[in-house]
């Protein structure tokens, strides 16, 4: 595990000097490489805009805003928003069973049913359904948002949206058997639903 500072990278490219994604094949031996290599690890920490930067027409968004107006709620924090567009972007890969979510302050999410909201078996009707149960109070007061997520093929991913003060950050712990490809794939799908500013990998280790 490379024990320099993290590397600041651009998203959702992640060019950089030395990444996962442009990683040295000649030099000192320590810094040698396969580009084939897979991940047992890896964590990054994601910064991104919000306001009228996170607010679109996109049908996840409109389905957390309508439930919103429905329980009489005027203004749909950022931090939900946020939740919602991250949940979506990992479902987009395959992981789309919770096995643990919460919020701080608040607690424990009650976990999906197996009917789920709607018949749907994706995170983000779940949240919906929590948004219009008795779990909307705790979501609303939220300073973060936390996830473990699954694909049913041995990978997890532990996400986090915290809000500080005008800023939001995104972490995302990725565990299981992952490639150059894959991890491009995710960062790329998450691009596309939350506007991200910046991504710097922090750690990674080799399977």
């Amino acid at each position: 595990m490379p024990a320099s500072k993290p590397l600041a990278l651009s998203a959702p490219d992640l060019i950089g000097p030395i990444s996962i994604l442009n990683e040295p094949v000649s030099g000192p031996r320590e810094s040698r490489r396969s580009k084939n290599r897979p991940y047992s690890h890896a964590h990054f920490e994601i910064d991104v805009s919000t306001g009228a930067a996170l607010r679109g027409d996109a049908p996840h968004l409109q389905e957390v805003e309508r439930a919103m107006s429905q329980a009489q709620i005027a203004q749909v924090p950022d931090l939900m928003l946020l939740a919602a567009g991250t949940l979506h972007a990992l479902s987009a890969r395959r992981f789309r069973q919770v096995d643990h979510w919460e919020v701080s302050p608040g607690g424990w999410l009650p976990l999906p049913t197996a009917q789920g909201r709607r018949g749907s078996n994706e995170p983000v009707g779940h949240l919906l359904a929590v948004l219009e149960g008795e779990g909307a109070s705790p979501l609303l007061k939220a300073r973060s948002f936390a996830a473990r997520l699954s694909d049913g093929q041995g990978h997890r991913i532990d996400v986090v949206v915290r809000r500080a003060q005008r800023r939001h950050t995104i972490s995302l712990d990725l565990n299981g058997v992952w490639t150059r490809d894959t991890i491009h794939d995710l960062l790329g799908s998450l691009a596309q639903r939350v506007p991200v500013s910046q991504t710097t990998l922090t750690k990674f280790r080799y399977a």
